[in-house]
């Protein structure tokens, strides 16, 4: 018997999750016709003709869809590759910026993409800001790599950014300047709180409106020492090119759930989690990002 499958679960139970007429984005009408196609006659695909059996075979193309399970690992790798000719000798930190619970109803809608950018914009314009401060690094022009990630290990709605962070740049007169200490980038709270100002001034030039008891909270910012960035870089390719679940994870598809694999980081265990097939669409659907937003972006040097 075959090993069940992300694209297995979801061609199974897609019919009956379309039946509740579900209110889909273009982007997630997209990305479910690309991924119910790939590698299917209706793509395309090449014949190759075979001199030992005279027979002919045909390799269907590829939708290349970031939301679909079945591709992306070429991209992942040449990705990885490109990127870690670009480490500079110095300590890195791998720095994730995460928002508050209230404010991720604003990645849904006509104006999504716009508070994806939002996100990228408040992130880079924080932690620029710190690496250039007089207490901190003192690196006016720095550089760092930033990946958007939507979810977490149940599959819910997680928005965060991971920013691949050199401890080292350049200072107002061009002098090349590192940290200190290997293990400490900037101070925390003052990140937190530029990155908390940064958004809400942002919000409030684009007239947004959210419960405001969400500028008193203490913003979720995680700074980790990543060595010479090598290690940290592979993490984060893993998920460059690839969808939210990986076919590793799913342990079965009956008729009615899907269950599949999930890290309780509190527990320090894996457990398995059954839900029904519909939801398992639902939470896959989440994380397909707005048509044309980059998930990956580079900021400074």
């Amino acid at each position: 018997m075959a090993n069940p499958t992300v694209l297995g679960a979801l061609r199974q139970f897609l019919p009956d999750f379309l039946k509740a007429d579900p209110p889909l984005s273009p982007a997630q009408r997209r990305a479910l016709w690309a991924i119910t196609h790939c590698r299917t006659p209706v793509l395309g695909g090449r014949a190759f003709g075979c001199r030992d059996c005279d027979q002919v075979h045909f390799a269907w193309h590829s939708c290349n869809h970031k939301a679909c399970p079945q591709c992306g690992r070429a991209a992942t790798a040449r990705w990885v590759q490109r990127e870690l000719g670009k480490l500079v000798d110095a300590p890195y930190f791998l720095v994730t910026f995460t928002l508050p619970a209230q404010l991720r109803e604003c990645f849904f809608g006509p104006h999504a993409r716009e508070a994806y950018d939002l996100f990228f914009t408040a992130v880079s314009g924080a932690l620029s800001e710190k690496l250039a401060a007089a207490k901190g690094l003192r690196a006016c022009s720095n550089g760092f790599t930033a990946v958007l990630h939507t979810w977490n290990q149940q599959l819910g709605f997680h928005p965060h950014i991971h920013c691949l962070v050199p401890g080292a740049g350049l200072d107002t007169r061009g002098r090349f300047v590192r940290v200190k200490q290997a293990g400490y980038l900037v101070y925390l709270p003052h990140l937190q709180a530029a990155f908390r100002q940064q958004l809400r001034t942002l919000f409030d030039v684009h007239g947004w409106q959210v419960d405001p008891q969400v500028w008193n909270k203490d913003w979720g910012v995680h700074i980790q020492p990543a060595g010479n960035g090598t290690a940290a870089l592979k993490y984060l390719g893993a998920y460059v090119a690839r969808t939210a679940i990986s076919d590793g994870r799913i342990v079965e598809v009956s008729e009615r759930t899907v269950t599949f694999r999930w890290k309780n980081r509190d527990a320090h265990r894996t457990q398995c989690l059954a839900v029904p097939g519909t939801e398992f669409v639902s939470r896959y659907l989440r994380h397909v990002l707005p048509r044309g937003l980059r998930s990956i972006r580079y900021y400074g040097y």
